[in-house]
């Protein structure tokens, strides 16, 4: 079965935005049910996990770079979580933010989530160093397994298909909506 690669930088890309969409928001719910009805998974679930969930959706074709600003955000948590253990005053928070911030300008991760999970050991309370940095490798990875899915679905034939269709029933409907976005 002969593969084609569907074009995410096109005018018609409304179908494999949806699905992207669909995917992540399953995986959000997944998250979130799961950290509710367990205890021990918590954590798992945090909002800046929507932050990276729309982030990730628009780079589905650069897994390399997903997996930096994954590592990234680990380290962040992992900082965060040292300096909340040694102290949890206003200076640790400052010292988080500033070392965070300089991280992410070093290593070029162009993903304002790290700065915003680097904080969620101050909001937590974890009881253990290591246990905030382990859900999010967790959640993050489940993350990356998902953008990974819809990776390898966008680049089966029927979806193609499938997408170019819808793409083109929606053709006219685009045109009005489009001159109202450009009003508001």
């Amino acid at each position: 079965m002969a593969r084609l690669r569907v074009s995410h930088y096109r005018k018609g890309r409304e179908p494999t935005m949806f699905l992207r969409s669909i995917i992540m928001c399953c995986y959000l719910m997944g998250a979130y049910w799961a950290s509710y009805h367990f205890p021990s998974l918590k954590m798992v679930f945090y909002p800046t996990l929507g932050a990276f969930s729309f982030l990730f959706m628009h780079r589905v074709d650069k897994i390399k770079e997903i997996r930096r600003i994954i590592l990234g955000a680990i380290i962040a948590v992992t900082m965060g979580s040292l300096f909340y253990t040694i102290s949890s005053g206003a200076i640790s928070f400052f010292l988080t933010a500033i070392v965070t911030i300089t991280l992410i300008q070093f290593f070029k991760w162009n993903a304002a989530p790290i700065l915003s999970v680097s904080f969620i050991p101050f909001f937590s309370h974890a009881v253990s160093l290591w246990a905030l940095p382990i859900a999010v490798f967790v959640s993050l990875t489940g993350l990356l397994i998902s953008i990974w899915l819809i990776a390898k679905v966008e680049q089966l034939t029927w979806y193609v298909r499938l997408a170019g269709r819808i793409s083109q029933m929606l053709a006219p409907m685009r045109t009005p909506l489009e001159t109202l976005k450009k009003e508001l």
